[in-house]
Formats: structure tokens, sequence, C-alpha cells
């Protein structure tokens, strides 16, 4: 069994397990909701991975039923937004009836970096279903002499 000192915050004097395990409670409620409403309304998300190495931090999105006109991309200062649009136009003649059904589907993913995203040499490729964008990381550290 863990102590209370353990539920502490560093300075303060209150014991933070009940906001924890009411932030857990609303957090699965929210999974939870959505995983039900997901088949009614036939969304599929599309997986989003963001790594990163010395000199670029990569975005990729598996995007296999889309092509590369469907995909939009914008940035935001320091955000990348990713859109995918899918829209289907069907038409069905049979005898003397006519039955036309159109859809349109967007989904979107919101990247957040923890600087701005430079337009130019922000750099984005689709290739099997699958979208990669490299955004440089540019050295934004500036060091400033200190007088005497």
């Amino acid at each position: 069994m863990s102590s209370k000192k353990d539920n502490l915050p560093e300075k303060f004097d209150i014991d933070m397990t009940p906001l924890r395990d009411f932030m857990k409670q609303m957090d699965s409620f929210f999974n939870q909701s959505f995983k039900q409403i997901n088949p009614y309304f036939h969304l599929k998300p599309f997986w989003v991975d963001v790594y990163e190495n010395d000199s670029n931090v990569i975005v990729t999105a598996d995007l296999p039923d889309y092509k590369r006109d469907q995909i939009n991309l914008e940035i935001i200062e320091n955000r990348l937004r990713i859109t995918v649009d899918k829209s289907t136009h069907i038409k069905d003649i049979q005898n003397n009836s006519s039955n036309i059904k159109d859809s349109f589907q967007r989904m979107e993913r919101m990247i957040t970096v923890p600087f701005p995203i430079p337009k130019k040499e922000t750099k984005a490729s689709f290739k099997d279903g699958r979208l990669k964008v490299t955004i440089p990381k540019k050295d934004s550290q500036t060091y400033i002499d200190i007088e005497e």
C-alpha cells in the first residue's frame, strides 16, 4: 500500500489521489463512448506517428485508401494540419428509375511541435499509402552575452 506522502505534490499539503482518479474516469468515459459511437458513423481514423532524430521531426500517416490529390497539408505556426477528403458518387440506373448516392468524408489530424515550422524547408512525400512529412529543426537558441 502506498503512503499518503507518495500522492502529494511537492510544496503542497493536499492529497491528489481523488483528482487523479477523477481524471482517469473521465478519460475512460470519453474513450469508451467514442468506441461505441464509431461503428454507427463508420469513422475510420487515420493513424499518425511522430518521431524525431537530431535534425528533423518526422510525421508519418497511414492513408492506404487515399490518393495524393485527396490529401492537404497546412502549416499554421507550430502546427501541421493533415486533412484528407473522400467523396463518392454512385449512379444506378435500372429500368425506368435512377438512384444517385453521394457521400463526402473529411478527416483531419493536427500535430503540434515545440517550434515554428519552416514552410520552405518542410518536405512531404506520399508513397504506397504512407504520407511522410519531414520538418527540419532549426537551432532557435540564441545566446546573449552578459555584460560586467
